[in-house]
Parts: C-alpha cells; sequence; structure tokens
C-alpha cells in the first residue's frame, strides 16, 4: 500500500533539506577564514587540543617578553661594566706609575688629578639607569645607588678612613693561608689595619687577633719563608709578633664593625659637658706588647679621603624565561653595587658590618689619597695590589653577568623554537584544507542554488499564486 504525502509534509521536508544546504554553506563560508573550530561542537576533541595549544603558545610568548626584557637590562648593565672595566685597567696603569720613585712634584699632581677624574667617572657610570630605573641598585632601582658623602655645606667631604694594609699574594700565602680555604687573591682584598703605637706603625690581623710589626709584614717574614717555614706559626713566637688581649686571649678574632663603618670611617664618640665643650673621642684598643702584661691602648692609622656611600641593596630580581623549577642565580638579571665592588677588610662577613655595596671604589679612594700625598712606598706595597683587585672585581662581575646573558639568549633561541612548533600544532589541529574547501565550498552554492530553483517549480503553489 502507498504512502500520499500531505502538501505541508512535503514542504517541511523541502524546508529541513534546505535549511541543512545553507548550514554548511555557511560553515564553509566561515572556515574561509583559514580555521575549521570555531566552537567546541565543530569538533570537541581537536577544540580542547586547540586550547592547550594556545595556552602553551600565550605562556610562551610571555618567557619571550621575559628573556627580552632580561637582556635589554643585561645588555645596558654590560656596556657600563664594559667602560668601568676600561677605566680600571687604565687606573692601574696609573696606580704603576705612581709607584715609581721618580716621580716629581708635577707627575704626583698630574698622575692624582687623571685618577680623580677617572675615580668620578667611575661613580658616574655605576649610577647608570635604564628608562628611570637604576642598573646597579638591586632592588631599589628607583634610587640613585652611589652618592658622594657630602658636608653640611653640601660640598664632597673628607673623612677619616681606616688605613688598611694590603697582603700581597706571598704575604696571603703566608699570614692567612691555614689550609681550611682557598684563598683568592685576584679578585679579594686580604687585608690587616694599621696601628700606631709610640710613633711605630704595627699591623693586626683581625682573623687571629695577633699584631705584627711594619717590618715583619713588609720584609722579615721572608726570611722565616726561605728558611722553610712557609706560613705563620701561632704556636711559636715568630719574628716580629706581639698579642692581641682584647678579650684577655691571645688569639681572639676582631670586630673591625667596633670600631669602623662598613664604609671604613672610623666611629667616634662625641661628648659634652656641663659647660657645653664638645670633646670626640678616637677610639683604641687594648694590645699586650710582647708578652708583657701592661695592656696599652693602641689608636688606629687612618688616612683624610672622600668617600662613597652606597644606597641600593644587595636584593635581585628574576625574569623569569621557562616553566620547570625556579632558578634563582640562573634567572637573576641584574648586578648589585656588591657584586661589582667586591669588599674589603671593612664590610666582609667577618667584619660584623654589612656589606657597604661600594668597597672598591672607596679603596681606589684611598689610593688616589695615597698618590695626592706622594707615597710612592705605600703604592708598591699597597697600591698597584689594590688597583688591580678592583679591576678584577669588575671583571669578575662582568664574566658573571655575561654567563647569564649567554644562558638568556640560548633560552631565546629554544623559545622561538617552542613557538614555531607550538604554531604548527595549532595548523595541524585548527587549519582548514583550501583546496578542498574551495571544492566544497563551490558545491555547496551549486546545490543551495540548485535547489531554491527546483523548490519554486515543485512546490504546491499556495491561493495566492491563484489570485
Amino acid at each position: 500500500m502507498g504512502i500520499r504525502m500531505s502538501s505541508n509534509q512535503f514542504t517541511y521536508n523541502y524546508n529541513y533539506q534546505l535549511q541543512n544546504a545553507y548550514k554548511r554553506q555557511t560553515k564553509l563560508f566561515e572556515d574561509a577564514d583559514g580555521g575549521n573550530l570555531h566552537r567546541p561542537s565543530d569538533d570537541s576533541v581537536a577544540y580542547n587540543r586547540l586550547l592547550r595549544y594556545k595556552d602553551y603558545q600565550l605562556e610562551n610568548q610571555q618567557y619571550q617578553k621575559n628573556v627580552d626584557a632580561g637582556l635589554s637590562w643585561m645588555h645596558s648593565s654590560d656596556s657600563a661594566l664594559t667602560h668601568i672595566s676600561e677605566i680600571m685597567k687604565t687606573l692601574v696603569t696609573k696606580s704603576v706609575q705612581a709607584a715609581n720613585d721618580d716621580n716629581n712634584e708635577t707627575d704626583w699632581d698630574a698622575i692624582a688629578k687623571e685618577m680623580e677624574a677617572e675615580i668620578q667617572e667611575v661613580v658616574a657610570t655605576a649610577n647608570s639607569q635604564e628608562g628611570n630605573r637604576f642598573l646597579f641598585s638591586g632592588q631599589k632601582d628607583l634610587i640613585q645607588p652611589f652618592n658622594w658623602e657630602k658636608g653640611s655645606d653640601g660640598a664632597v667631604a673628607v673623612a677619616d678612613r681606616g688605613l688598611a694594609k694590603t697582603l700581597d699574594s706571598f704575604q696571603v700565602n703566608f699570614f692567612k693561608n691555614d689550609g681550611s680555604k682557598n684563598i683568592d687573591t685576584n679578585s679579594v682584598l686580604s687585608q690587616m689595619l694599621t696601628l700606631n703605637h709610640n710613633g711605630e706603625t704595627y699591623y693586626l690581623d683581625t682573623q687571629s687577633g695577633y699584631v705584627y710589626t711594619k717590618s715583619f709584614v713588609d720584609e722579615d717574614y721572608k726570611e722565616l719563608f726561605n728558611n722553610g717555614q712557609l706560613k705563620v706559626d701561632p704556636s711559636a713566637d715568630s719574628v716580629g709578633r706581639v698579642y692581641n688581649t682584647e678579650s684577655s686571649t691571645y688569639t681572639t678574632a676582631v670586630r673591625v664593625g667596633n670600631y669602623f663603618t662598613n664604609q671604613g670611617i672610623i666611629r667616634t664618640t662625641t661628648t659634652t659637658d656641663d659647660d657645653g665643650n664638645v670633646t670626640t673621642t678616637v677610639p683604641s684598643i687594648s694590645i699586650m706588647f710582647n708578652g708583657d702584661e701592661s695592656v696599652t691602648y693602641t689608636s688606629f692609622t687612618t688616612i683624610q679621603q672622600n668617600i662613597v656611600n652606597y644606597a641600593g641593596d644587595m636584593e635581585y630580581f628574576s625574569m623569569v624565561k621557562m616553566n620547570g623549577a625556579v632558578q634563582v642565580e640562573a634567572d637573576t638579571v641584574n648586578v648589585t653595587g656588591f657584586d661589582v665592588f667586591g669588599t674589603d677588610i671593612f664590610d666582609n662577613p667577618e667584619s660584623g658590618n654589612e656589606y657597604s655595596g661600594c668597597a672598591m671604589v672607596n679603596q681606589m679612594l684611598t689610593v688616589l689619597a695615597k698618590v695626592q700625598a706622594h707615597d710612592s712606598h705605600w703604592m708598591t706595597s699597597d697600591g698597584i695590589t689594590v688597583s688591580n683587585v678592583a679591576n678584577s672585581s669588575v671583571l669578575v662581575s662582568q664574566t658573571h653577568l655575561g654567563a647569564r646573558s649567554q644562558l638568556y639568549t640560548n633560552v631565546k633561541t629554544m623559545l622561538e623554537i617552542q613557538d614555531d612548533n607550538i604554531t604548527e600544532n595549532i595548523t595541524n589541529v585548527s587549519s582548514t584544507d583550501v583546496a578542498k574547501l574551495a571544492v566544497d565550498l563551490m558545491q555547496a552554492q551549486t546545490l543551495y542554488s540548485m535547489s531554491l530553483s527546483l523548490g519554486g517549480r515543485i512546490l504546491p503553489q499556495s491561493l495566492a499564486d491563484y489570485l
């Protein structure tokens, strides 16, 4: 038995098929933008993969921005350090010239003026900025890090700074190397404090608490060394050694911070009596000389010089360059004053003071003061060593920065490759086959046009068609 379809049913079926043809054509037109995934219903599995790939891409792009920002900061820092390093090389050369006994007064003055200008340039370069942020201020990057000590009148002031005896590599091996640690004499200053007792100069080893005569440290120790004694022997009365009894023991370390600030400025005590008279007291240290039970108070030797202060901090900031475990050292992009200018006897961990952030600058200002005083002997025994270590300290910081910069450059290349891979994955999962799309679109348009034409011919006429 046949089934007879009503006109309404026939019309409904035709409209349904026509709408499907229209939807297919519309979807093909939508895919013409190059992608075939516009909503989860298009392909739920593929759409989920697409979302993951896009998340990876956004993360990768953020890492690339971090790396670019870090590289920009490090390149600016490296440029500044390169300039400082060149100046330091000049200062080393000038220090060698100043160690010449044949210099006349004109030579001394010329060397001093050149060194003063070079040190001022070091300080100015160390205040370099990236935009409005200071490169060497640590996390206090909106604060100018290096500033000259000023007096009440606003002019650059002169302060009494402790005079340190800087040991050369031979003296370090004899007086400091107990075999428990490796001492880097190239980029680290090994120093003693200079004392004055009855017009004579002595050197205080703040780590051991021993005091030595100037002649023993400068020359006489060599006799013991040549006779087979390779290092100072605390158990024996070595030539030229005297005793420190600050804490009634012969081997007590001395906290430098009790007497000097971390910039090396001697700590003075000011008192005012009932009549308004002001008295300034300079600290001294108690010494037992050569086993004598009587305690003698010995003064510290100081030198008048300019002082530079560091207003930044020793904190680092990072630009995270890739996912995974946090690598604080590898992700660090900045260099602090401590990194560039190291430490000296006044601010090393054993001093009791915090890092000053400007140790080598102030050490070079000590060198300048000695050049201005025409002290060729000190320049020979101490000044050249100080200048070389100051130069090495800058080079070490520049080397470390260069290594981190190279690491960021390598990561940048890796991230760019990853970005290409992610883009390819997104293309593979969501892109349209253009050739196939063109054919399908032409077919869909043709079928839709034919459907409209055919419908106009075969659909039942309405009452309006008869009117």
